[in-house]
């Protein structure tokens, strides 16, 4: 009973600081996913030139982002091996769980600047 293994997803295995920017950026993609949607349904009455380009500039990032936030979801329902615990685990991939809580916020920051410029 003591050896019981159990199983624990990505999200759950990762320091505090890694799961807040992967929420942080899901929830900005969300966001920016919702801007873009408004903006392609405030074109979709339009139908000049100019117009028709910037909403298939903005279905093709749409497309992008949907992308991401999938790839975040996999991300974050991933199950880790039960052989490892959450500390074990983030012992063994410290560098690489750095260098990705520095991505996820990189991306996140970039992402307000994106929406500021929309």
């Amino acid at each position: 009973m003591g050896n019981e293994h159990h199983e624990h997803t990505f999200l759950e295995a990762v320091d505090s600081d890694t799961r807040d920017n992967i929420l942080r950026l899901d929830q900005k993609l969300k966001g920016l996913q919702a801007e873009i949607t408004a903006k392609i349904d405030a074109l979709a009455s339009l139908a000049d030139g100019p117009s028709n380009e910037r909403k298939q500039q903005l279905l093709t990032l749409a497309d992008e982002v949907d992308k991401a936030i999938v790839g975040i979801q996999r991300l974050v329902h991933l199950v880790i091996s039960d052989e490892f615990s959450p500390s074990e685990f983030n012992e063994l991939n410290h560098e690489k769980i750095e260098a990705l809580r520095e991505m996820f916020k990189e991306s996140a920051d970039k992402i307000s600047l994106i929406k500021e410029k929309f």
